[in-house]
């Protein structure tokens, strides 16, 4: 008699942990674990909130970057190439006078000229300098200076390197001040007990340079001329953030 009751409970005990695996299979199929899945990452998602906030600031324009050249022509390459030379090197000494002041030659070339019948006419030139400098009148005067050699092309004004990663450390402080601001009143204005910050991404500005364009002319050499007015005008610097706040249910 015992050891039939025994039997009766092993076999009943058998048939309940049955049950129970196929109940825990059921649960745990393929198709309830992604339906699972995609209720929680939809829960998630409406909680997310994206959204950006900009810093900007005015700077005056602290570089100027002019760009020179020299033109010749003659009846051979020669002569072309003496002229060329003898004025860039008169440039170069003016230049060596300002040290403060970058400067680089460039584009040198020499091509002859024909005529319809294919015969050389005669033989052109020239080369290119660039200068960079901080936008000071002790140092514009270099311009008036170098009139007599070179010809004027262009003039780009722009913010230092220096200057330019002073202003964004500081815009990107303030950026981030305010973004973690703003990140607190949007949690507040949906009720939202608490947030995290999923993702951000800051922008640093590029502030393209503001460029005066010269017609060459050879009269711009003549000497005793005045210089160009030199205005430098201001640029904006901005620090962009955007990002991706989780609200608490």
């Amino acid at each position: 008699m015992f050891n039939r009751l025994l039997h009766t409970m092993r076999r009943n005990s058998k048939r309940l942990l049955l049950v129970l695996t196929l109940s825990i299979t059921s649960l745990l199929s393929p198709s309830a674990i992604a339906q699972a899945a995609t209720n929680h990452n939809n829960e998630i998602q409406s909680n997310q909130v994206h959204f950006s906030i900009s810093e900007s600031q005015n700077i005056p324009n602290d570089q100027l970057t002019i760009i020179f050249n020299h033109v010749a022509q003659g009846n051979s390459a020669q002569i072309v190439a003496d002229e060329i030379n003898v004025k860039m090197q008169d440039a170069l000494i003016v230049l060596n006078q300002y040290p403060d002041v970058n400067h680089q030659t460039s584009q040198y070339h020499i091509r002859p000229a024909y005529n319809k019948q294919q015969i050389i006419t005669h033989w052109t030139g020239s080369q290119n300098l660039t200068i960079t400098l901080e936008n000071k009148p002790e140092l514009i005067k270099v311009l008036t200076d170098l009139q007599p050699y070179l010809t004027y092309q262009s003039m780009q004004f722009g913010v230092s390197t220096q200057l330019k990663t002073d202003i964004t450390q500081k815009l990107t402080m303030k950026a981030i001040q305010t973004f973690q601001k703003q990140s607190a009143m949007i949690a507040q204005g949906f009720h939202a007990p608490d947030y995290r910050i999923l993702e951000t991404r800051i922008n640093t500005p590029y502030n393209p340079p503001i460029m005066h364009s010269y017609a060459p002319n050879r009269m711009l050499t003549t000497e005793g001329m005045a210089p160009p007015a030199v205005s430098s005008g201001e640029s904006t610097l901005r620090v962009d953030i955007s990002g991706v706040l989780q609200l608490s249910p």
